[in-house]
């Protein structure tokens, strides 16, 4: 295969952003940060049977039911990016291009778009206009794919630096209008863009995510046992890395 079209894996992008931080920060193997974290989880949903593993955790989400589903229900086509970089807030204005996101990660189907934002487990909130600013990049780097704003490791009411405890509407609506005014026309007005929120915002807790790989591992036999037991290892290091770094 042409080297220019093979894509980095999860640990060359995770090498790639420790690279541009502070590397004593990873000196105890990153544990509690959520990069890292992301980077377990993910490679490990990415490597089980997607059906029963990445698609059940999806299902077992909360919000947005009928994109979560889609997604879930293209599970083997699911294509997985850590870290993929910056992300223009609006794709297409060039006010907005020095605006820009990091998604922990970007999964993509042939119908969905999927902006992921993982929190740590330890103590965490996000910035005052952070979930408003992914919320618009997510409607505006879409295309002709439904959008789905994916917020891994936390559930409603969520932490906002600042003002405390906020439902996810109220904590998009507060700052929503200073953003669209900085990321200029994304071609939805703001009117739009909050009556769509139920339809594309979803979370999921770690617990939850760990209780759901705990649960199919539990129920998951192909029939072949050199093949349970690989697929029980690596359910089994997902489950560990998300207890390691609590």
């Amino acid at each position: 295969m042409d080297n220019d079209v093979l894509q980095p894996s999860m640990i060359a992008r995770l090498l790639e952003e420790i690279s541009w931080e502070k590397a004593v920060k990873y000196r105890a193997g990153g544990r509690g940060m959520e990069n890292v974290l992301t980077a377990e989880v993910l490679m490990g949903l990415d490597l089980l049977p997607r059906d029963q593993f990445f698609g059940q955790v999806i299902r077992s989400g909360s919000g947005a039911a009928a994109t979560r589903a889609l997604l879930a229900d293209q599970a083997e086509s699911a294509v997985m990016s850590l870290l993929p970089g910056d992300m223009s807030v609006n794709a297409a204005g060039a006010a907005g291009r020095k605006f820009i996101v990091q998604p922990d990660a970007i999964i993509t189907t042939p119908d969905v778009f999927t902006f992921v934002e993982a929190k740590r487990i330890r103590t965490s909130s996000f910035q005052p206009e952070q979930l408003a600013r992914e919320y618009v990049a997510v409607m505006s780097n879409a295309g002709e794919r439904i959008p789905l704003l994916f917020l891994l490791g936390v559930e409603p009411p969520v932490s906002v630096q600042g003002l405390g405890k906020l439902s996810i509407l109220e904590a998009i609506r507060t700052h929503l209008p200073a953003v669209l005014l900085r990321a200029g026309d994304i071609g939805i007005d703001e009117a739009e863009l909050l009556g769509r929120i139920d339809d594309v915002l979803c979370w999921i807790s770690w617990d939850g995510l760990a209780a759901t790989v705990a649960f199919q591992l539990a129920a998951f036999s192909c029939g072949d046992s050199s093949t349970d037991a690989a697929i029980g290892r690596i359910g089994q290091q997902v489950m560990s890395a998300i207890e390691w770094h609590s």
